[in-house]
């Protein structure tokens, strides 16, 4: 028979991993992303750019996401 500690441990382990993951989900956008725009020189005009793409262009991507990447902003799609 189990103990009841052990089946709280078990339960609290199991809820704390039922959190993580999709907390942990959203910092993998970047990595399977796509980039389908650079060097905008503000975040409003790739914001712009990004929703023209999605809604204008033949694929099959349906978000898109502006990023800093150094002194300018990039855009990446998924």
């Amino acid at each position: 028979m189990t103990s009841w500690r052990t089946r709280i441990s078990v339960g609290l382990a199991i809820g704390a991993a039922a959190i993580s993951v999709p907390l942990s989900a959203g910092a993998a956008y970047a990595a399977d992303g796509v980039v389908a725009g650079g060097g905008y020189d503000s975040k409003a005009e790739c914001d712009a750019d990004g929703r023209d793409y999605i809604t204008h262009d033949y694929h099959d991507y349906t978000e898109f996401k502006c990023e800093a990447d150094g002194g300018s902003w990039r855009m990446l799609v998924r």
